[in-house]
């Protein structure tokens, strides 16, 4: 009885372990199950994701004979229309993703200087030199200057007095560009030259008062302004014999250069009376900025010489390289007086204007400090020497100094070097020579004035 009890326990036990065993299995197994099939979900969405670049990073695709759309489009009605699918027959090209291509390192190179507005780099070098840099200028001096067209030397200003050859005249250039309304006309006060809206002439009120015939075009839009044109045949070039201009000498502390800048500029016209009877009268015309004028300059070429006749400068150079010559009438001064109103006798005005012409340019020289080279340091010493020698000579001195051994100050009782003192005698006297020397000079350049 026992064993069959035995047995029966044992059947039972066995029969509740057993299930316990395979549930776990079956457990384990689901759970592995569940996780390979996550792992290759995960695999799947990045092989897709993949893909996706790709076919973005690609080409649309291609069909021989044909263009296959790749994307949707959208009918008149509304509805998104599928993409057309490939016939049975033709063969779909799938362009492949362009191969990534590394960038290559720029090696920076140093261009040319640029030609803006089709000028040179000369020109842009006057143009930058023109700059207004008031800030440094220790010294200037203004003067004012008559250019007469009857001067050789001015004549580029003035023939052709037509336009011949593409070339042109300088108040016709000025006309130009103030009957189009390029330029702006300032009334003419001696000495007070104000660039503003309230001393702004109106082109129409300047050709009434000269009797210059013109032809008004009315203003284009709502700000604009009317324009006039002038027949060749009635611009007064032939009466226009003169020009005033402001010139301001001025030493620029940041670039180191001396030299004139031209400020104003103003035509003057020369009339005799109605029936070419009497002294002719000069009108000057109207104050133009230099600096507005410029533009127009610069597009206009002049023959600067007579044997040359290739016109190889334009109007800006012309006046920016000092081609020009004019005698000073007025110098910018406390009581605004011409120098004719302070020197009225004509050689003593003639000599006045000499002084300030070389004043002008003396002083750029004295600005500077030529380098002295050896030869002339040698020479300078020996001329030296023997004035020294000279005037040993005439006190009945030795030629050369002492040494001064056993000489002694009488209230000090101090020892004396007598070389010091002659040498520091000597330096003195060649000082006065050397002032009496400049001096003499200067008498001979007056006198040869």
């Amino acid at each position: 009885m026992k064993h069959i009890i035995r047995l029966i326990m044992l059947t039972l036990m066995l029969g509740i372990v057993i299930p316990e065993a395979t549930a776990q299995v079956s457990v384990r197994r689901s759970s592995s199950s569940r996780s390979s099939s996550t792992s290759t979900t995960k695999k799947k969405d990045k092989a897709t994701e993949k893909k996706r670049d790709k076919d973005a990073t690609a080409k649309p695709t291609e069909v021989k004979g044909t263009t296959m759309p790749t994307t949707p489009t959208a009918t008149n009605n509304g509805q998104v229309s599928k993409p057309a699918r490939p016939t049975e027959g033709t063969v779909q090209e799938v362009a492949t993703p362009a191969a990534r291509v590394t960038p290559t390192r720029k090696v920076q190179k140093k261009e040319a200087a640029p030609i803006v507005d089709g000028n040179s780099q000369r020109q842009q070098s006057f143009a930058d030199y023109q700059r207004k840099e008031d800030g440094f200028m220790p010294w200037q001096h203004v003067v004012y200057r008559e250019l007469d067209m009857e001067n050789p030397i001015n004549a580029s200003l003035y023939y052709p007095e037509e336009p011949m050859d593409g070339l042109t005249n300088l108040f016709r250039v000025i006309l130009d560009g103030i009957c189009t309304n390029r330029l702006k006309a300032y009334e003419y006060l001696d000495g007070r030259e104000i660039f503003n809206e309230k001393f702004e002439v109106k082109t129409k009120d300047i050709l009434d008062k000269f009797q210059i015939l013109y032809q008004e075009k009315p203003a284009v839009g709502q700000n604009g302004k009317p324009t006039y044109i002038v027949e060749e045949m009635d611009v007064p070039c032939n009466e226009v014999l003169s020009y005033f201009i402001k010139e301001r000498w001025e030493f620029n502390q940041k670039t180191s250069k001396y030299g004139p800048r031209i400020l104003a500029i103003c035509p003057v016209m020369h009339r005799i009376g109605d029936y070419g009877v009497g002294q002719v009268v000069k009108y000057p015309m109207f104050w133009l900025n230099y600096e507005d004028l410029r533009p127009l300059l610069r597009d206009h070429l002049i023959m600067s010489d007579g044997m040359n006749n290739t016109p190889r400068f334009t109007m800006e150079e012309f006046f920016t390289l000092e081609q020009y010559k004019g005698d000073i009438y007025k110098v910018q001064n406390t009581r605004g007086l011409s120098l004719m109103q302070q020197y009225p006798d004509a050689d003593t005005l003639k000599m006045m204007r000499a002084k300030i012409e070389a004043e002008l340019r003396g002083f750029g020289g004295s600005i500077w400090v030529d380098e002295e080279d050896e030869a002339d340091l040698a020479a300078q010493d020996s001329i030296r020497a023997a004035r020294r020698a000279e005037r040993r000579a005439k006190r009945g001195e030795p030629a050369t100094a002492s040494t001064g051994d056993g000489k002694k100050n009488r209230r000090t009782k101090a020892e004396v070097d007598m070389a010091a003192v002659e040498e520091a005698k000597d330096a003195k006297e060649d000082a006065i020579d050397s002032r009496i020397e400049s001096t003499g000079k200067a008498h001979s350049a007056r006198r040869r004035r």
